[in-house]
């Protein structure tokens, strides 16, 4: 693509940046309300929140390193558009929290604690696994593969622990 066709389509290329965020964030906004609004008891809701990051990480590797980035940088170029789709994906999982506790099934929990507890091990996993891609580094223990299904299914158990009814507060 030329520039040319950049600024015709984006009028620029935050334009650009900016709907290549959307696009992610649509996507799991779009996943977590089904979750959430689908008849799955809450643990599964968990469970299936859980599968969908990491499915929407896999179709678009480079997302979890940009988005660290910008957020990093205090996220200047995160627009009010785009911070819709943010919040859909937040309000859809506190949905699932809420849901958790009537059910008595969850302990009640600061939403966006939970919410961190769950996206930061994801996203910080995959920007170690691109880090892992370095000259030099295949040896080193902590850029040693991981599983996909492990790293799903360990979010999941870390999860329901940490909204387990019987955990302290």
């Amino acid at each position: 693509m030329n520039k040319a066709m950049i600024y015709y389509h984006f009028e620029g290329k935050l334009g650009l940046y900016r709907e290549v965020v959307r696009d992610m964030l649509r996507a799991v906004a779009a996943a977590a309300t089904e979750i959430a609004d689908n008849g799955d008891g809450p643990e599964d809701k968990i469970a299936g929140f859980v599968e969908a990051l990491a499915r929407l990480r896999d179709s678009r590797p480079w997302f979890p390193p940009l988005m660290m980035r910008e957020m990093a940088a205090g996220a200047p170029r995160l627009d009010p558009d785009t911070l819709v789709h943010m919040k859909t994906v937040f309000v859809a999982f506190a949905s699932i929290l809420d849901a958790g506790v009537s059910a008595k099934v969850f302990r009640k929990v600061h939403p966006v604690l939970a919410y961190m507890t769950i996206l930061g091990p994801m996203m910080m996993n995959a920007v170690r696994e691109r880090a892992a891609t370095g000259p030099g580094r295949a040896s080193l223990p902590m850029f040693a593969p991981v599983d996909r299904r492990d790293l799903v299914a360990h979010m999941q158990l870390t999860a329901l622990r940490m909204l387990a009814k019987d955990q302290p507060r």
